[in-house]
C-alpha cells in the first residue's frame, strides 16, 4: 500500500466513482495482477459500500502466462475453454461494470521468449475475446483502465527500487491529480479541456491530419463519419464513464484505407509482452508495408500476423506535451501511461463509438465504412516535442493543431 492511506483510499474513489461511475446493484468485474491485490480488496471493498450487487476479482500472473507458452505442448497453445466466452458474454449482458488494474509485478518476464508460440497464445486469447473487446469499443458497459504501482513496475521506472513506494507516488500523485484538493472535481474539469478539443476537431471536420518530425511524414485520413471522443465516454445505459485514468487525448477512428507515408515511434512499447524500441513503420494505400526496429522488431513481425487487418489503423489520437504524464520526464514501461505522453496511432481494431453510424453493424459493413476490424488493438506512440499536426480541410486548405508538441486550438 501507498504510505499515505488517505491518498490511497482517494484513488480508489475516483476510479469507482468516476472512473467506472458504479451504480447502485450493478455488478463489477475487477482484473489485477496478484501484486495488486491489496488494491482490488480496496476496490471491492468500496463497491460493496456503494451497494454493488456482485463483485469479481480476477488476477492475471504473467509469470504463468511465461511458463504457459515455455512449457505447454504445442497443440495445446491454441486452445481456450469456452467458459471464458460465456462469462464475457454474460458481462456484457448483464451490464456490469470492468476495470483492469495494470502494472505488472516482473514486467520483464516475457523477455527471450519465442515469438511463434507466444504469437499462437495470443491470437487464440484475441479470438476468444473478440465478443468481448468489441462491446468495449463500442461502450455498450462502462470500463477503465488504471494504474497500481508493484515493486516490480515502480523500479524499473525509477531506476531501482529504494523508497520505490513512496518516490513512485510522488511521480503518480500529479499524473492522477491526487494532489488535488478534490481528485475526482479534478477529472470533471480536465473533461471539458478534452471536450472542447474534440468539439473543435468536430466542427472543422478535416479530410486528414498530417504528422511531421524527426524520421516522420505521415498522412491520415478521416473517414465521413470519423468524430473525436476524450475524457469521458457515454455508455449504452447513458452512464458518463472514464475508460482510462489517466487519459490526456483525444482520439478518433480514421478511415484505415487513407494512411500513407512513415512514422518514426518516439517512445518504447511493450507488445505481445515483449519491449519493442526505436520501431519504425511505412505505409501505403492504408497498409504497413515495411517495418523495422532497433530491438523486437520480430515481434513486430508477429503481430502484423495476427489477421489480414492488423497492419491497418483502428485509431488515431492527438496529445500535448502539456500531459503532466509527458512533463514527469519518465518513461512508464505502460501502455496506459506513455500513450497519454504522446500522440499515437493504434494498429487493429477501430472504435465503433467514434464512427457515426456503426453501431450495430456487422464487420464487413464496418470495413466498408473505413472502420477497421481486428482481433488486436495496440498503440504505438508518435508524438514528441519535437512533432507538429496540422488538419487538411477538403479544399487543401491546412490549419496547425499541435506545433512542437504543444496545442494551438
Amino acid at each position: 500500500m501507498t504510505t499515505d492511506p488517505q491518498l490511497y483510499t482517494a484513488y480508489a474513489e475516483v476510479i469507482l466513482r468516476t472512473g467506472v461511475n458504479l451504480r447502485q446493484g450493478q455488478s463489477l468485474m475487477i482484473r489485477a495482477d496478484p501484486a495488486s491485490r491489496n488494491f482490488a480488496r480496496t476496490l471491492a471493498g468500496i463497491a460493496w459500500d456503494m451497494g454493488a450487487k456482485w463483485v469479481e476479482v480476477r488476477y492475471e500472473d504473467s509469470v504463468l502466462d511465461r511458463i504457459r507458452v515455455d512449457r505447454s505442448r504445442p497443440e495445446h497453445l491454441d486452445f481456450v475453454p469456452d467458459f471464458i466466452v460465456s462469462r464475457s458474454r454474460e458481462i456484457i449482458s448483464d451490464g456490469w461494470a470492468s476495470i483492469a488494474v495494470r502494472g505488472p509485478e516482473f514486467p520483464d518476464v516475457l523477455e527471450g521468449v519465442d515469438p511463434s508460440p507466444l504469437g499462437r497464445v495470443r491470437k487464440a486469447l484475441s479470438r476468444a475475446g473478440k465478443e468481448f473487446q468489441t462491446a468495449i469499443a463500442a461502450n455498450r458497459i462502462p470500463w477503465n483502465v488504471c494504474i497500481y504501482p508493484t515493486e516490480g513496475w515502480a523500479a524499473k521506472v525509477l531506476g531501482d527500487d529504494e523508497d520505490w513506494e513512496e518516490r513512485i507516488w510522488e511521480v503518480l500523485g500529479p499524473v492522477l491529480r491526487l494532489d488535488r484538493d478534490d481528485p475526482a472535481s479534478a477529472w470533471l474539469e480536465h473533461d471539458t479541456i478534452l471536450k472542447k478539443r474534440s468539439g473543435f476537431l468536430d466542427t472543422e471536420r478535416f479530410d486528414s491530419f498530417r504528422f511531421t518530425g524527426p524520421g516522420t511524414d505521415l498522412t491520415i485520413g478521416m473517414a465521413p463519419g470519423s468524430r473525436f471522443a476524450g475524457g469521458r465516454c457515454e455508455a449504452a445505459t447513458g452512464v458518463l464513464f472514464f475508460p482510462n485514468i489517466p487519459t490526456e487525448e483525444v482520439f478518433t477512428t480514421p478511415d484505415f484505407r487513407r494512411t500513407s507515408g512513415r512514422v518514426s515511434c518516439t517512445r518504447p512499447l511493450y507488445l505481445m509482452g515483449a519491449l519493442v524500441e526505436g520501431a519504425w513503420f511505412v505505409f501505403r494505400d492504408g497498409a504497413v508495408v515495411e517495418f523495422g526496429a532497433e530491438t523486437g522488431a520480430q515481434f513486430i513481425e508477429k503481430f502484423l500476423q495476427t489477421d489480414e487487418q492488423s497492419r491497418y489503423i483502428g485509431e488515431m489520437a492527438l496529445v500535448g506535451t502539456d500531459s503532466p504524464i509527458y512533463r514527469s520526464g519518465f518513461l512508464f514501461h505502460n501502455i496506459l501511461l506513455d500513450e497519454n505522453a504522446a500522440c499515437h496511432i493504434a494498429l487493429g481494431n477501430g472504435y465503433t463509438d467514434t464512427v457515426a453510424g456503426a453501431g450495430g453493424k456487422s464487420d464487413e459493413e464496418l470495413l466498408a465504412m473505413g472502420c477497421n476490424v481486428s482481433l488486436v488493438h495496440t498503440d504505438f506512440m508518435i508524438g514528441s516535442a519535437d512533432v507538429s499536426v496540422s488538419g487538411t480541410r477538403k479544399d487543401g486548405s491546412s490549419v496547425p493543431v499541435i506545433v512542437d508538441g504543444q496545442f494551438v486550438i
